[in-house]
Parts: structure tokens; C-alpha cells; sequence
């Protein structure tokens, strides 16, 4: 494995995260706006007798937050990508903040799309054998934009340059 030089600046360096378009504090408040509503509708419901009814109301609040919890757990996953003259580190956290790096030599890298089906591609890093797929998480537009980037720098590289 080549080693990364921390004195050479690179030639590209990126972090990707998952998007959310909801925040943690949007979806705090939209919770708390349909417990409300679910309690107004909850205690009308008892009122009337059905008591039962109220508890599943409750249930389905408990549902919602837990699967913005979940949502939010996700999205702490993220990948590094960072560019050298020899060097592509590609630094990967998981959902559990595990970390794991793959370093690869920039002149045998291939940066490929493949088609996983007809409307989405998989983004592949291989050299010597050895694919690995990166930004699952982006959409087709961001992943093609990201792989025309590093085909670029990765020219850049090859052809000794250290930065444009």
C-alpha cells in the first residue's frame, strides 16, 4: 500500500454525506405538530367511548419518531475522498462510525459507472482486481459529475501535474 504524504497538498479532496432535507429540529417540530393533532383526535375518541383508539394514535407518533431516529442514524454515514499525486485515499465511516481507508495508486485507478439497472448507476473505484463502490448514497447527476471530476484529476496526476 503507498503511503499518504501529509506534507503534499491534493489535488482533490471532497467529503459526501447522504442528503436530508429535513433537519433534526424540522422533524422535532413535525412530530410534535402530529402528536398534537393525534392527541386532540385521541381525546375526542375518548370522549366518545373508544379509548382504545387513543393508545393506537399514541402508537402511531412512537412509529414516526422512531423512523426519523433511524433516518437520522443513517445519515451519519459518510465517505472522504481524498487526491494525491500517487495517492487515492478513500476514507469510508459507517452508520456505527466505524472508519475504513482504501488507499490506491493513482496510475492504475479506474474510475467506472456501471448501470445497476435502468435508472441507477453504481460508482466504481478499481485497480489491481480489487473494486470498490463509492457515494451509494448520491444521485445519478451528483455521481456522474463526481466521476468526470476524479477522471480529471486523476489525468492531472498522471501527468505530473500537482494542481490546476
Amino acid at each position: 500500500m503507498p503511503k499518504l504524504p501529509r506534507t503534499e497538498k491534493p489535488v482533490f479532496k471532497t467529503d459526501l454525506h447522504p442528503q436530508r432535507s429535513l433537519t433534526r429540529r424540522g422533524a422535532r417540530r413535525l412530530v410534535l405538530c402530529v402528536g398534537g393533532v393525534t392527541s386532540s383526535l385521541g381525546l375526542l375518541f375518548w370522549s366518545m367511548g373508544a379509548w382504545p383508539i387513543a393508545g393506537f394514535m399514541g402508537v402511531d407518533v412512537a412509529l414516526l419518531s422512531f423512523a426519523f431516529h433511524m433516518n437520522f442514524q443513517a445519515a451519519r454515514c459518510g465517505e472522504m475522498i481524498e487526491l494525491r499525486r500517487n495517492v487515492l485515499r478513500l476514507t469510508r465511516i459507517s452508520v456505527r462510525g466505524e472508519r475504513e481507508e482504501f488507499d490506491f495508486q493513482t496510475y492504475w485507478l479506474q474510475v467506472i459507472l456501471l448501470p445497476r439497472d435502468e435508472m441507477r448507476h453504481r460508482l466504481i473505484l478499481r485497480s489491481h482486481g480489487r473494486d470498490v463502490e463509492i457515494a451509494p448514497f448520491l444521485g445519478e447527476d451528483a455521481k456522474q459529475e463526481l466521476a468526470q471530476t476524479l477522471r480529471e484529476k486523476l489525468l492531472i496526476c498522471r501527468n505530473g501535474a500537482t494542481s490546476r
